[in-house]
This record gives C-alpha cells, structure tokens and sequence, in this order.
C-alpha cells in the first residue's frame, strides 16, 4: 500500500519566511512533494516488473518479444530507449563473476606455441576465442581507466556485464553501443577505474 506523502514540506529554516525573493530549496522541496506520490508509484510499478521478469526464462521473454530474440546484431528497429528496457531486463539474468576475475579467460585464452623437441607443433594464429578474450579484455581494460569503449553484438555486452553488472552503462548508436562505466556507482561498490 502507497502511503499518500503529499504533505512533505522539509525542514522549515528562517530563510523559508523570506518574501523579498524565492528560495530555490523551498521551492524544490514543493516539487519533491508534488512528484513524490507519481514517483512511489512508479517504483513499485518497476519493482512489480521485475519480479515477473524473474518468474519467466529468456526462451519465455524472447517468445513474448519483451527482449530480442538474437544475442547477436540489434535488430534494425532497435532504439536506444528500447535497449535501455532490454538492458534491464537481461542484466535479471547474468550471474557476475567473482571480484577476484579481472579479465575474459580461461584454459585456451591464450595463445601456446607449445610443443616439445620430439612432437613440435605449427603455429596457425590463435584461435577465435582467443581473439575473443583479447577483444573484451581490451574493452575492460578501457572502460575501467574511465574511457568509452564499442561493442557491436549483444553477447558482448553481457559478457562485459559479467565483470561489471551494476557499474556498466551503455548506448545503443544506431548499429553499435557505447560502454563505459558509471564513476559514482564503480566507486561505491569499490569497483576498479
């Protein structure tokens, strides 16, 4: 239940009783008061939301077309409002890596020139997941010292949410994404910039 907090006023200080010229806070404070209600609302609304998003699978959000349905390129009707609500809704579904994981890797991340004497090996270039992880930890490693990076599929930017999941903004540009990170929030949260 909403409770109705369309008397809030603030706190009364003698500048409040001046009339020869407006107080900026009092009238701030009058506008808090007047969008509190519209503003409680729309946050349970939200919460509401998310709460069904969460009941339902990707397979069941892409049936009912509340996200795309390809983790690959945007589709050509794709909004940067549109993205910011998919964004939301797909961030529900990624589980973060630990604090201790600092970049995309793994077993074959990297590229070996291995072999011994007996069995040497050719070299064929690294391998497409290789190149993959470079591409991330790349952008990781630019977004973090306060840059803005691009991402130009969507499996890229929840891959980077992984590392980054409450931190990471990003803004679809008509074929491809910005991404960075929000300073305030990395900071709160003691994330690395």
């Amino acid at each position: 239940m909403i409770t109705d907090h369309s008397i809030f006023g603030g706190n009364i200080e003698i500048e409040d009783f001046n009339t020869s010229y407006p107080n900026k806070r009092r009238i701030q404070n009058q506008m808090e008061a007047v969008h509190l209600q519209q503003t409680l609302k729309k946050r349970k609304h939200r919460t509401e939301k998310g709460e069904k998003y969460k009941r339902m699978n990707l397979k069941e959000l892409k049936k009912s077309g509340v996200i795309s349905n390809t983790d690959s390129r945007p589709s050509e009707h794709l909004t940067d409002e549109t993205w910011q609500k998919e964004f939301d809704i797909r961030k529900l579904f990624i589980t973060p890596y630990s604090s201790k994981v600092k970049k995309l890797g793994g077993r074959f991340s990297r590229e070996t020139t291995g072999g011994s004497d007996d069995t040497p090996r050719t070299y064929d270039g690294c391998t497409n997941w290789q190149s993959y992880c470079s591409f991330i930890n790349d952008i990781l490693r630019n977004i973090r010292a306060g840059q803005v990076d691009y991402c130009y599929y969507i499996y890229q930017i929840m891959d980077l949410a992984k590392f980054h999941l409450h931190d990471l903004k990003t803004r679809y540009c008509d074929g491809y994404w910005e991404v960075w990170l929000d300073p305030a929030k990395s900071q709160e949260e003691g994330g690395c910039l």
